[in-house]
């Protein structure tokens, strides 16, 4: 048996808007995790964040072109200052 986690586990989901990406954040919000959703359209991601929502889990939707290593760099640093490292 494996002991409870104290805290939600933290999650970081790329292309979080549609497809694979936004049934993969929505899996994790089912499970209770703090799911950062990644993408370009702010309009995808808001609807899935509400699907992480809803399923149970905490949301963080961040626009970001992950082609761009600084916008990335900034992303991951506002995940680690809003759900934790």
């Amino acid at each position: 048996m494996t002991a409870a986690r104290p805290d939600p586990q933290v999650v970081v989901v790329t292309g979080a808007s549609a497809g694979i990406g936004r049934a993969t954040a929505r899996a994790f919000g089912a499970r209770g995790a703090a799911v950062a959703l990644l993408a370009r359209g702010q309009r995808g991601l808001e609807q899935a964040a509400q699907e992480v929502r809803t399923a149970g889990g905490r949301a963080l939707p961040l626009v970001v072109d992950v082609a761009d290593a600084e916008a990335v760099d900034s992303a991951a640093q506002q995940v680690e200052d809003r759900l934790g490292p």
